[in-house]
């Protein structure tokens, strides 16, 4: 059974409702919420904006979303929505991108208790016209006299993996060093990987895992254009992983399991705004990217992926990892 992660956004690392933003494995895959660990601001009438642009390949997969919703001051759940709100991203040459209302559900995964708040969504084909280092603009204008709040953000430059296509078989108990090409204005590079079957194969041994299991890295600078799978995927998981199955990793994925790779160069805006847990790229508190009627970011990702087969014998279709 193969890895593959579907057209889901990078995922993205909040106190507040996780939103689809990454996968980065193309979205943001298991995402999971903790509303205690940080308050954006301490006043329950503040509205929350977080915007993303995904860029994928092929580029009919990119998208562009955006989760609108209140603030989580004093512990207590904000459950306005904002459907009679307009989310538009322009670029210079004017194309324009208005977002439509979605199922929450396409934004939040899973939705928190009692927490509320609007998905919108950008048409494929526009989200497709999109390109790396594009210049892009956001405008939010909240319904009812809410006011308008305003961003901008330029996407990160395009990059390759180098040496790898779509997917290749690596052979069991053997590392992959996965290396990019720089992309221009990245601030740091996201490193997720969705292995699928480590319970079955790993029973034997007497090691229990999850299946699927999620695994994030992190690259902390532009320059830093290097892992190695499955041995450095996970440092923010750490202490949640049983420490048997994290050494056994360090060996390499057992034969007859499948992983999902993925890398997404990000921008700006979107490193100061992701925080959760240990995962906390550039500092402890979160930097809006927004100004006027709403706090949030307008955040860029772009990602490549690829598939890994571990495999001891030969697949026809399938080309021997580098």
């Amino acid at each position: 059974m193969r890895g593959r992660r579907g057209d889901r956004p990078a995922r993205t690392w909040h106190s507040t409702p996780v939103v689809r933003a990454w996968p980065l494995l193309t979205a943001v895959l298991v995402a999971g919420c903790e509303l205690q660990e940080v308050t954006v601001v301490d006043f329950s009438d503040v509205v929350v904006a977080e915007v993303y642009v995904t860029l994928r390949e092929p580029p009919q997969a990119n998208t562009v979303m955006a989760f609108l919703h209140g603030s989580f001051a004093g512990d207590q759940p904000d459950t306005r929505t904002f459907d009679d709100a307009l989310v538009r991203v322009t670029r210079g040459d004017g194309l324009t991108l208005d977002l439509s209302v979605v199922a929450i559900e396409t934004c939040v995964d899973p939705q928190p208790e009692n927490a509320n708040g609007t998905c919108f969504l950008a048409d494929s084909a526009l989200a497709g016209q999109l390109a790396a280092e594009d210049a892009l603009d956001l405008e939010v204008t909240l319904g009812a006299g809410g006011g308008t709040a305003l961003g901008s953000l330029v996407l990160p430059g395009d990059f390759a993996l180098s040496r790898l296509g779509a997917e290749c078989r690596l052979p069991p108990d053997t590392t992959l060093e996965v290396t990019w090409s720089p992309a221009a204005g990245a601030w740091a590079y996201i490193n997720e990987t969705l292995i699928l079957g480590l319970a079955d194969a790993l029973a034997p041994e007497g090691i229990e895992a999850e299946d699927p299991l999620y695994l994030l890295g992190l690259s902390v600078s532009a320059s830093d254009t290097a892992v190695v799978f499955p041995a450095e995927f996970g440092i923010f998981d750490r202490f949640d992983l049983d420490q048997d199955l994290a050494v056994r990793l360090q060996r390499g994925l057992p034969g007859g399991t499948s992983a999902t790779v993925s890398i997404a160069a990000t921008e700006r805006n979107y490193v100061n705004w992701v925080r959760g847990g240990n995962f906390n790229p550039s500092g402890l508190v979160r930097v809006s990217s927004l100004r006027g009627a709403a706090t949030g970011t307008f955040g860029g990702v772009v990602v490549r992926e690829f598939e890994v087969l571990s495999s001891l014998d030969p697949i026809t279709s399938v080309p021997d990892c580098p």
